[in-house]
């Protein structure tokens, strides 16, 4: 393959295109937003003969920091990497801006990732009249493009499949990883983090408490303490923080403002006499808020949508979550139920295959899970999981390189016993 692609890199050369150009930024236009700001990395080296595959990374929206990812590890397996800026957002660092208003994942933020995606298929031009194909001196296969998220973006990611299923119907695979699914799991109500150490909401219960579009966390007793401006639940009823009680994390979504936590958390502060339309602290989201921003910030409305589509999905995820450290992993277990019950192919974790082809050094430490099957019992899950002691994008890396590996050449077998490409 070396070879070919030398010959390929003079043959660039000599008909005059900037090879050194392995990254750049461009610009695709979305109607009713303006132009958004795509940054491309290329590979050294394209993973196929006929070119490289193509993944679009999804940036969060949650958080602060809403700019191009650090995913250039996707590209050492010869991917071409395409990551952008939602409309509004502005990355300081490269000094770029996408135009628009920015609406923390709702109808412009789809929008603009549909055209980005399209862009990614080969199927919508740039701002310079130009596809894909036309500004990379790596061949695109638009016949092998797949979405990558980790944590929150998994949302939109998600959302966007199904919102648009017909014009994105090309797009062969989702890799998610650690995705929260409902407003209860991105708003961290079911347990935190404390440095290491799981701190379990007493509230929730698995199973009596999943179901596979809500959980079911008792909210009779939530309070709020205005002197830390924190949610608890009070257990003796005396209306104050006491020790020991359950205390909601930091950890919030902040939309529009707003730290918002699921509508029903944010009923039951009205309900149990905890807050009023008098003592409703401004930077805290209200009832109708929550009503108003979440049901586009949920993926369980979604799946359905994607039945009969031709999206295979992987699903990435360690022993200890990043965020949510629940037992029996509900967003996985979320996920799994929606894409499953929409008929789709999914796998949960890569398999060991390839996890050895991406580091040998660890080919023994992570489960070799077959794909269309679960645990019996959800408890176990961790069981299915892969250890925390590997390098953070190695397990990642594997599954992006499977499931395009899997489009290529068209297996879909539910195990593998060796790399389908080498």
């Amino acid at each position: 393959m070396r070879g070919w692609y030398f010959l390929m890199i003079v043959t660039l050369l000599l008909t005059g295109c900037r090879v050194e150009d392995r990254q750049f930024t461009t610009y695709i236009p979305s109607e009713g937003i303006g132009d958004i700001a795509v940054r491309v990395t290329l590979p050294d080296e394209p993973r196929y003969k006929e070119g490289a595959p193509v993944v679009v990374y999804t940036p969060t929206f949650f958080t602060p920091e809403n700019k191009f990812g650090k995913a250039d590890w996707i590209n050492e397996q010869g991917f071409i990497l395409v990551e952008f800026i939602w409309p509004g957002i502005q990355d300081p660092q490269v000094g770029v801006k996408s135009d628009g208003t920015f609406d923390y994942g709702g109808e412009d933020s789809m929008q603009a990732f549909r055209d980005v995606i399209l862009f990614a298929l080969n199927e919508k031009k740039n701002t310079n009249d130009e596809f894909l194909s036309d500004i990379s001196y790596v061949e695109p296969l638009s016949d092998n493009v797949g979405l990558y998220a980790f944590s929150h973006p998994g949302i939109v990611a998600t959302n966007v499949l199904a919102f648009y299923s017909e014009e994105l119907e090309n797009v062969k695979y989702f890799v998610g990883r650690e995705n929260p699914t409902i407003d209860k799991l991105s708003s961290v109500e079911v347990g935190q983090f404390e440095g290491d150490k799981k701190i379990l909401n007493p509230y929730y219960h698995y199973s009596e408490d999943y179901s596979s579009s809500d959980l079911s966390i008792n909210y009779s007793t939530v309070h709020y303490d205005f002197s830390s401006d924190t949610i608890y639940f009070d257990a003796n009823g005396n209306g104050k923080l006491d020790s020991l009680e359950y205390v909601l994390g930091e950890r919030v979504p902040q939309m529009f403002g707003k730290r918002f936590y699921s509508t029903d958390l944010t009923q039951a502060l009205l309900d149990n006499d905890a807050l009023n339309s008098s003592t409703w602290p401004e930077d805290l989201a209200t009832v109708d808020d929550t009503k108003e921003v979440w049901p586009l910030r949920e993926t369980p409305e979604s799946y359905p949508a994607l039945a009969g589509s031709d999206i295979h999905v992987m699903l990435v995820f360690a022993e200890t979550d990043h965020v949510q450290p629940a037992r029996d992993k509900p967003h996985i277990h979320q996920a799994y139920d929606g894409f499953t019950d929409a008929g789709l192919w999914v796998r949960l974790n890569p398999d060991s295959v390839y996890v050895a082809a991406v580091s040998q050094k660890f080919s023994d430490v992570v489960p070799d899970n077959v794909a269309n099957t679960e645990p019996s019992e959800w408890n176990t899950i961790e069981d299915w999981a892969y250890p925390n002691v590997l390098p953070l994008n190695l397990v990642p890396q594997a599954a992006i390189d499977e499931m395009a590996d899997r489009v290529y050449t068209n297996t879909w077998d539910d195990d593998l016993t060796s790399v389908l490409v080498k």
